[in-house]
């Protein structure tokens, strides 16, 4: 693999640390609403992750505001797996499994 690709996937890697760091210290806030989470993210990608279970909708118990939150932990690292997914070719994975 390249350098400038195993550069990309450590800094993405990092970037997702810092994510989790910054929460477990009570830096952030992290809960985030559904309708934050499909501004920031988009519909259809909140909507596949669901679907595909790497995200929970957690329920709010306040049916008039909002029906579930996410947490801004799982959001960022799905989103930054997804992004180092894209940094390394399909068959760069393949080919190390095989």
């Amino acid at each position: 693999m390249e350098d400038k690709v195993i550069e990309q996937i450590i800094s993405k890697a990092i970037e997702i640390g810092v994510h989790n760091t910054l929460n477990a210290l009570g830096l952030t806030y992290e809960v985030v609403t559904e309708s934050q989470a499909k501004k920031i993210y988009g519909k259809r990608l909140i909507n596949e992750w669901r679907h595909k279970r790497w995200i929970v909708g957690y329920p709010t118990g306040n049916k008039e505001r909002s029906k579930v939150y996410f947490k801004r932990t799982e959001l960022e690292t799905v989103s930054g797996m997804l992004d180092i997914q894209n940094i390394v070719p399909a068959n760069k994975i393949f080919d190390q499994v095989t």
